[in-house]
């Protein structure tokens, strides 16, 4: 097994490769992109730092001692080559397990319960940007409008990495349907108007 992290701007991505030639990078806890490679391939994935996207492409390669190097490109400009990938297993990451009993009450609509979880989850991880994800679809079909858009906007602002989320998954359905959405998602997610919440 193989295992490497690079650090670029705000974005900690993690790579992984196992002797079956399967690739996985990692970026805050999600896969990103999942491939099989013997000498090499591309790995294309964007992420939101401070609301903005960034796009990557990490490029993995066999020198001639078969060593696997990855390449980084940060928005089309190189950032990082011939990093070698080190031997090593990937660390394991302590679960919050808050979180996850709140997703689990969350998918069974016990919301008043799952909420009471993602609370407590943020106590162990406050930056975690799918805990606000989905306190905010708990208080969209909970109908607490303003309590609903001001999880997505902390969402974001923690660098949700897929904001396609919040215009696809069914249960922001009641927030995406309020008035104050559309200007909401023109901002970016990032300011929307408290007046409109009443």
């Amino acid at each position: 097994m193989q295992y490497q992290k690079i650090n670029s701007g705000d974005t900690v991505i993690e790579f992984h490769n196992n002797w079956l030639g399967e690739e996985t990078v990692i970026v805050k806890g999600q896969v990103v992109s999942k491939k099989s490679s013997i000498l090499g391939i591309d790995h294309k994935f964007s992420v939101q730092e401070k609301g903005k996207e960034v796009r990557f492409i990490l490029t993995t390669k066999v020198d001639a001692n078969m060593q696997v190097l990855l390449d980084l490109r940060r928005n089309g400009k190189k950032v990082v080559e011939d990093l070698p990938v080190k031997w090593g297993w990937m660390p394991k990451t302590p679960k919050n397990l808050p979180k996850q009993q709140g997703i689990q009450k969350l998918m069974a609509y016990k919301l008043e319960e799952a909420l009471v979880d993602f609370k407590e989850a943020l106590k162990e991880n406050d930056e975690d940007p799918e805990i606000y994800f989905h306190l905010a679809c708990a208080y969209s079909v909970l109908e607490r409008t303003q309590d609903g858009f001001e999880a997505l906007r902390k969402a974001v602002e923690h660098n949700l990495p897929n904001t396609e989320m919040i215009l696809n998954h069914d249960m922001l359905a009641f927030l995406r349907l309020h008035d104050a959405f559309e200007d909401f998602f023109a901002s970016g997610f990032k300011k929307y108007d408290k007046k409109m919440m009443s």
